[in-house]
């Protein structure tokens, strides 16, 4: 046995009560009685108290970030009065026998003649394909 070993031997010896077996008066000690309705202290680890106070002050830190970008980002939508510049529409009339295929080559040659249909049908809120003689259409202007 070594030195320390002998010696804290020894200090242990001394402070158990006489008559008593070897280590009892440390496991006496350390044992607490158990109360009925009693409630122990909890005892934070540092990791614990980590994610006990951390994580909300995590949480309010992004929400902070996120408000601030939110106000203090400027908007990159302005208003102006200066008309829009590109293809707007131009008003027709319907002639006798016309269909709404022929008005859509006619009003953008270029295109498809179906997405200029779905157009003028979405310009005019129409229910149908059908058009009437003498109609006023707003087809998009090429």
């Amino acid at each position: 046995m070594s030195a320390s070993a002998t010696l804290s031997a020894v200090v242990a010896r001394r402070r158990e009560p006489a008559g008593s077996a070897p280590g009892l008066g440390r496991a006496l000690r350390r044992a607490r009685p158990a109360r009925s309705g009693s409630r122990t202290a909890l005892t934070l680890t540092r990791r614990g108290r980590l994610v006990f106070l951390g994580l909300p002050v995590l949480a309010g830190s992004a929400a902070l970030v996120v408000l601030a970008v939110i106000f203090l980002v400027p908007s990159t939508a302005t208003a102006t009065s200066e008309p829009v510049l590109g293809s707007g529409t131009e008003q027709t009339t319907v002639f006798p026998g016309q269909s709404l295929w022929e008005l859509a080559v006619a009003a953008d040659p270029e295109r498809d003649p179906r997405d200029v249909m779905d157009e003028i049908v979405e310009l005019n809120d129409l229910d149908s394909s059908v058009l009437v003689a003498g109609q006023l259409l707003e087809v998009p202007a090429a």
